[in-house]
C-alpha cells in the first residue's frame, strides 16, 4: 500500500485528486459567493420593484380620484401584497393614510410621523410628486413587526375617512366615496400585476457564475497538473538525456537515483544496464586486443621461420617443420577457443545430453594423462563413490572439462609431486574435485582466474602454457550444464578445483 502511494501512478493519483478536491471546492466556493450576491442583488431588484410600484400606485391612485379615502386603500393593498408597512405623509406633514391602523388616533385628530411611529428611522421615505407638484412622502418598513398587521377591508369600509380627511388636508380632496373607486380597483390591479423581476434574472446569473467559476476553477486546475506533472516527469526527462548521450557513445552516463518509486527502480535499472553495457564494451575492447596479442605472436614465429628458411638461413629441417607445425595448432587451439567462447556467451552453445551417470567418462579422461604423468613422476589418481548418481550431461564438454583441469594442474605441478581426482556422487548433485601439489595461486589472482586471457603465472610463454582461455572455457562449460565452480588454492597445499553438477529430477 505504502509502495503505491509513494509510486509515480499514486502521486500522480493523488495528484489529480488533489486537484479535482481544490477545484470542486473552489467552484462551490465561489458559487456560494456569486450565489449569494446575486441573491442579494435579486432581493434589492425585488424590493426596489416593489417600493417603486407602490410609489406609482399612490401617485396614480391620487392623480385618478384626487382623495386620501382612495390612498388609503392603496396603501392598504401594498401592505396586504408585499407584507410591508406603508404610510402617507401629506404635504402638510400629518400621516393622511397608513396600511395598519387608521388614520384618526384616539383624540380624533391625525398625528405626524413622529407621534405615530416611535422609531421614524426605521421607514424608508419617499417623496410623491404629481404633475411635478410634491403632494407628500410614502414612508414604508420592509420588515414591520411580527405583531403588527395590516387593516383588513372591514375595517377599511367602516372607516370614517374621508370625512375626516377631507376637513383637516382639504388642499388635495374632492369629495370623499364610501368605497374605493372601480378606477382605484383597476390602477392596483394593473400596477401590482408584476409584483417581482422575473425568477430567471436570477437563473441566468447563477448560470453564468457558475460557468465562470468552472472556467476559472479548470485553468487553476490545469496549472497545478502541469506544476505536478512537470515535478514528477522530471527524472524521465533526464533519464531520456541521459539515454540519448549513452546511445551517442557516452558510456560514462549515469542517473541520480532517488526513492524507491517507479522513477527511481527505473534509474537504477538504467545506471546497471550503463554499468553492464560499459563493462561489457571494455571486455570486447580487452578481448579484441588479447585476441590480436595471441594471434600475433605464433603468426610472428611462423612468418619469421618462414623468411628465414626462404632466405637460407634456416633449413627446413624436421625440427624447423616440427616447430612451424606447433605454432599452427597453437593457432588452431586459440581459433577453436574462442569460437567456444562466442557461442556461450551468444548463449547459444548446444548441448547433447545424455542421461546417467558421468564417472565412466570422468575416469577415462582422467586415465588420458596417464602417461604423461608417469613422464614426469606426478602420481594422478581417481577415486569415486555414489556412481549411482544420475546426471543429464554432454559427453563431450565433460570430457572437454575434465581435461582442461587435469592439464592445469599437471601443467603447475612440479615433477614427483601429485594430482588427485575425486568423485562423490550424492541426492542432489555430482561433486567433482581436482588437487594438485603445485605452487598454487596467489589470492591477489584467485578472483579473476576464470578471466579471458588471464594468466596467474605470468612467466608462463604462450608456446608452453597456452592462450589463457582454457579454465574461462570450463566455466562456461559447466554453467551450460547448470552447474558451478570454484577454486581454492594456497602455496602450502597447492590448488582445488571443485566442479559441481546438479543430479537428474526425471
Amino acid at each position: 500500500m505504502f509502495s503505491w502511494i509513494f509510486g509515480l501512478q499514486g502521486r500522480l493519483t493523488i495528484g489529480f485528486a488533489l486537484v479535482l478536491a481544490l477545484s470542486i471546492t473552489a467552484v462551490s466556493a465561489y458559487s456560494a459567493y456569486a450565489t449569494q450576491l446575486e441573491t442579494d442583488r435579486f432581493a434589492a431588484e425585488i424590493e426596489l420593484a416593489r417600493t417603486e410600484r407602490a410609489e406609482q400606485l399612490v401617485k396614480d391612485t391620487f392623480e385618478a380620484n384626487q382623495d386620501w379615502d382612495e390612498v388609503q386603500y392603496a396603501v392598504q393593498q401594498v401592505g396586504n401584497l408585499f407584507g410591508w408597512r406603508v404610510a402617507f405623509e401629506s404635504d402638510s406633514g400629518m400621516i393622511v393614510a397608513d396600511s395598519h391602523e387608521l388614520v384618526r388616533n384616539a383624540q380624533g385628530l391625525l398625528e405626524t410621523v413622529t407621534q405615530r411611529f416611535s422609531r421614524p428611522a426605521r421607514f424608508t421615505k419617499r417623496p410623491v410628486l404629481v404633475n411635478g407638484e410634491l403632494i407628500g412622502y410614502m414612508l414604508v418598513d420592509e420588515h414591520p413587526s411580527r405583531k403588527e398587521r395590516p387593516l383588513s377591508m372591514q375595517e377599511f369600509y367602516t372607516s370614517p375617512l374621508a370625512r375626516l380627511l377631507n376637513e383637516q388636508a382639504p388642499r388635495h380632496v374632492l369629495p370623499p366615496t364610501q368605497v374605493p373607486s372601480q378606477a382605484t380597483g383597476d390602477l392596483v390591479a394593473e400596477v401590482l400585476e408584476f409584483v417581482d423581476p422575473p425568477l430567471s434574472n436570477l437563473q441566468t446569473s447563477f448560470q453564468r457564475s457558475l460557468l465562470i467559476a468552472g472556467i476559472a476553477a479548470g485553468f487553476a486546475g490545469l496549472l497545478v497538473v502541469m506544476l505536478l506533472t512537470r515535478q514528477a516527469l522530471a527524472p524521465v526527462r533526464n533519464l531520456t538525456a541521459a539515454a540519448s548521450r549513452l546511445g551517442a557513445g557516452d558510456l560514462s552516463q549515469r542517473v541520480a537515483e532517488s526513492g524507491t518509486d517507479e522513477i527511481g527502480k527505473l534509474a537504477n535499472t538504467f545506471n546497471t544496464m550503463a554499468g553492464d553495457l560499459e563493462l561489457a564494451v571494455d571486455h570486447h575492447r580487452q578481448l579484441t586486443a588479447d585476441v590480436a596479442h595471441e594471434l600475433r605472436t605464433p603468426l610472428t614465429n611462423i612468418q619469421g621461420y618462414l623468411e628465414a628458411i626462404k632466405d637460407g638461413v634456416v633449413e627446413a629441417d624436421e625440427e624447423t617443420i616440427d616447430t612451424l607445425h606447433s605454432q599452427t595448432i597453437h593457432l588452431s587451439n586459440l581459433i577453436e577457443d574462442l569460437r567456444i567462447l562466442a557461442i556461450a556467451d551468444a548463449g547459444a552453445l548446444a548441448l547433447n545430453k545424455s542421461h546417467g551417470s558421468p564417472i565412466p567418462v570422468i575416469q577415462e579422461s582422467v586415465a588420458h594423462f596417464s602417461q604423461r604423468a608417469r613422464e614426469r613422476e606426478i602420481d594422478l589418481s581417481i577415486s569415486a563413490t555414489g556412481a549411482g548418481t544420475v546426471v543429464d550431461f554432454d559427453e563431450t564438454r565433460i570430457r572437454q572439462i575434465i581435461s582442461n583441469l587435469v592439464e592445469n594442474s599437471l601443467t603447475h605441478t612440479p615433477n614427483g609431486g601429485s594430482v588427485n581426482v575425486d568423485i562423490f556422487g550424492g541426492q542432489d548433485d555430482i561433486k567433482i574435485l581436482i588437487t594438485d601439489s603445485g605452487i598454487g595461486i596467489s589470492e591477489a589472482d584467485l578472483p579473476r582466474i576464470f578471466d579471458q586471457f588471464y594468466r596467474a603465472d605470468q612467466s608462463r610463454t604462450r608456446t608452453t602454457g597456452g592462450a589463457g582461455l582454457g579454465l574461462t572455457i570450463v566455466k562456461r562449460l559447466v554453467e551450460a550444464h547448470g552447474g558451478e565452480i570454484s577454486v581454492t588454492s594456497n602455496a602450502e597445499s597447492g590448488t582445488t578445483f571443485r566442479v559441481v553438477l546438479p543430479a537428474s529430477r526425471t
